[in-house]
């Protein structure tokens, strides 16, 4: 399928493009769901990036070395999960950068997340009008804290959406509280349908105990 859809969407850019296409995610772990999206990567050579799709994440081969260089938990993702799906080069490009370096930046990565869930839960508790985005970065936050403390609890990375309830920790949210902060993070990127009430679920999230969570997961690691 994603030959076929790359192989359409060459016929529309030209056929000289040098540039890479993968996809990552749930598709590759064997996860996807009936809501699951196909994560697509393209590294862009000699093509203009803004010709690919806007839902495609689109990295510069600079960029990307330099994640690569410094260790980032979004390298680490890709070594681990991505597979090429079409190339120009006779060795990709990510193969080609090798492992990256150790991860070294989690308490760095706690803080940011940890400022962005505060935020979220904030404006949540004042009442905002964008309860189905805050609660969106709500399920972002929740989700790559697991992700980023993974390492240190599981003994390897775990990038899937269900890494908040595959550590050895109480969970944050009720499962069926943290799906539904996932089906409004898909609302609020895709335009799709909430099937509960936002209201409901912002009260919940502003009243759990999200604060000790990642006080644990500081504790933890």
């Amino acid at each position: 399928m994603v030959r076929a859809f790359h192989g359409h969407f060459s016929e529309k850019v030209g056929s000289s493009m040098s540039h890479e296409i993968y996809v990552f995610g749930s598709v590759c772990r064997g996860e996807s769901t009936p809501t699951s999206d196909v994560d697509v990567l393209v590294v862009p050579f000699e093509v203009d990036s803004s010709q690919f799709p806007q839902s495609w994440s689109v990295y510069s081969p600079e960029l990307l070395a330099e994640y690569f260089k410094a260790g980032r938990l979004f390298a680490w993702h890709l070594h681990l999960e991505a597979k090429c799906v079409y190339s120009s080069r006779s060795e990709s490009f990510l193969t080609s950068l090798g492992p990256p370096a150790p991860y070294s930046t989690i308490a760095d990565d706690i803080a940011d997340l940890d400022a962005l869930l505060n935020e979220a839960t904030t404006e949540l508790a004042s009442g905002t009008e964008n309860v189905i985005y805050e609660l969106g970065i709500v399920y972002t936050a929740i989700r790559d804290l697991a992700m980023s403390v993974s390492w240190s609890l599981l003994g390897s990375p775990c990038f899937s959406a269900d890494a908040p309830y595959r550590l050895p920790l109480d969970p944050p949210l009720p499962r069926d509280v943290y799906d539904q902060t996932m089906v409004a993070r898909h609302a609020s990127t895709r335009g799709s349908q909430v099937n509960f009430d936002p209201s409901i679920t912002a009260k919940i999230v502003t009243h759990a105990p999200l604060e000790n969570w990642v006080a644990s997961l500081r504790e933890a690691i």
